[in-house]
């Protein structure tokens, strides 16, 4: 049967190769879903695992942006730091900032949350306090794409001044486990202990509360900790010598204790304390090995901590990034964040804007001009969960 004259042209066959080189060339997340609602042979090979690593950007491509806190100069200086709202930046060009009530659901009940971190799955979790002096604190965590959100019964006996961060330890399609912690720090307890719980969205119920002591006189810095390989890492400093930065924490909570211990830092990485908290992260990098990163005005260093060939393991420098910008190399650059799931790390520096570095590849590219100074959290969304949520063709 002859097709009628004003029929569109059908695509030609193509082997799957030439269509799967088309679809890793593809430049943002939203994009590549849109593509995957097309047709199902599109999606299979999205869904395919070997997809990811042909993308030209790496995982960095599903990094769809970050939340942050409004410090608008057109706020008055009192309401800009006494009620700053969360907004959430999609990385894009051009870029775009959403509310809250356009991104996450139930976004009426989520007035005055913040983000504080995100997990795999697509997974965020977010906290508010009831007040400044108030010892009640809601935590919830949802997943945008899907649309589902859970508020977690309050933490108990932990006053939110002393509530440090929230981590996934692990999280798959139905089911995660959040890890709260608390430090620790009075005068008459020696060693300085942390506190941690675990929620376990499986029993509803957050579990018995488990101490680790800290070795060496280490304190915590307030910096965001990794989770890898069950362990929790922070970076630490010692209390006699506040200006050292020589040391990661690394914990493991148990049933009914936690353990810890200590690993040394690299010594051409130590760094004042005082520059640690925008020059210094640690990541769960794509190698499986935990990765330290630091920065260093235009250079950034990248750490392994892998076997060392007799058994042990130590510190090796895996690649050092020099960021080829005459800005850099004026002022000096602050971590705002860094996305272990696509090993994306954001730089800011003197009203010079938010820039993203992919630490695979050392490209470099700016997001957005300066306009606040609270990065909370980036967000990956889960791609399969989001092509899988669709309705099968």
């Amino acid at each position: 049967m002859a097709e009628p004259a004003d029929a569109p042209p059908r695509l030609p066959h193509l082997p799957a190769d030439i269509f799967m080189e088309i679809l890793s060339r593809v430049g943002d997340a939203v994009t590549v879903v849109r593509c995957g609602a097309t047709c199902k042979a599109w999606r299979r090979l999205i869904l395919e695992p070997s997809f990811l690593s042909r993308c030209r950007a790496g995982p960095s491509l599903f990094l769809l942006g970050f939340f942050f806190r409004d410090t608008s100069p057109k706020r008055s200086r009192r309401r800009r730091y006494l009620g700053r709202p969360t907004r959430f930046l999609r990385i894009g060009r051009p870029h775009s900032v959403f509310q809250l009530s356009h991104f996450l659901p139930n976004a009426a009940g989520l007035s005055g949350f913040d983000a504080v971190a995100s997990g795999g799955h697509g997974l965020l979790a977010l906290r508010r306090v009831k007040g400044y002096s108030c010892d009640s604190i809601r935590i919830c965590v949802c997943n945008p794409m899907a649309g589902t959100s859970t508020f977690l019964p309050p933490l108990p006996n932990i006053p939110f001044r002393d509530l440090e961060s929230l981590e996934f330890l692990d999280a798959d399609g139905s089911s995660f486990r959040l890890l709260a912690s608390t430090n620790i720090y009075m005068e008459h307890a020696h060693p300085p202990e942390i506190l941690l719980r675990v929620f376990s969205s499986q029993t509803g119920q957050w579990g018995m509360a488990v101490t680790a002591q800290l070795p060496d006189n280490m304190k915590v810095l307030y910096i965001p900790p990794v989770v890898h390989h069950g362990d929790i890492h922070w970076i630490c400093y010692n209390r006699a010598h506040p200006f050292a930065v020589d040391a990661v924490l690394a914990v493991r909570p148990g049933q009914t204790e936690a353990s810890a211990c200590r690993i040394d830092l690299p010594l051409h990485a130590g760094i004042n304390r005082h520059n640690a908290w925008r020059a210094l992260r640690l990541y769960s990098s794509a190698l499986g090995c935990l990765s330290l990163v630091s920065v260093d005005k235009p250079v950034i260093s990248i750490w392994n901590h892998q076997d060392d060939g007799t058994g042990g393991k130590s510190w090796a420098l895996h690649k050092t990034v020099y960021l080829m910008s005459d800005d850099f190399a004026l002022w000096r650059p602050s971590v705002a964040a860094l996305c272990d799931q696509s090993g994306s790390l954001f730089l800011t520096h003197a009203d010079g804007g938010l820039f993203m570095v992919n630490l695979e590849t050392g490209m470099m590219s700016k997001v957005c001009d300066a306009f606040c100074d609270k990065y909370q959290c980036p967000y990956m969304p889960d791609l399969r969960s989001c092509l899988g949520a669709m309705k099968y063709f």
